[in-house]
């Protein structure tokens, strides 16, 4: 029986923005030029802020920066993502931009934790303490239950 070799792993891309481009299953050809702003600003100067806060008018692409930012820091420093939705509604919403737009893998909380509905294109997920290899997106609700506990 041969070894198999492990691939080295892929290289991290030095901004969000790039990263965007890499990303084989995405559907849209590329950003507004506000949206490469942010992104090369973020990378540039807000990366190590323990908070930052990101402000842009209805429509103008909010969801995408914010998902390309979170998963190139989960890519680049090996941290866990939880992007928190209000509402259940648009934690569908983004799961489905996320997955049928963007081309990344997400992984949808919401309703109780028994209850968790599952996405439409996938049965399984990981379980919630497992760290996972995917951004998390929950509802308030759900992830304020789930903290109570």
């Amino acid at each position: 029986m041969a070894f198999k070799k492990t691939p080295p792993p892929a290289a991290v891309p030095d901004s969000p923005e790039k990263l965007l481009l890499d990303l084989p299953r995405r559907k849209i050809a590329g950003l507004l030029l506000h949206q490469g702003e942010i992104m090369r600003s973020y990378a540039a100067t807000a990366v190590n802020a323990p908070d930052v806060a990101l402000q842009l008018p209805t429509g103008s692409g909010k969801t995408l920066v914010a998902l390309m930012i979170a998963e190139w820091r989960r890519r680049k420093f090996k941290e866990r993502i939880v992007y928190l939705c209000p509402t259940r509604q648009l934690v569908n919403q983004v799961v489905e931009q996320a997955t049928e737009q963007y081309g990344l893998t997400v992984h949808p909380f919401t309703g109780s934790e028994q209850h968790m509905v599952p996405h439409p294109k996938r049965n399984t997920r990981p379980p919630l303490g497992s760290p996972s290899p995917r951004i998390r997106v929950f509802s308030i609700q759900t992830l304020s239950s789930i903290l109570q506990r």
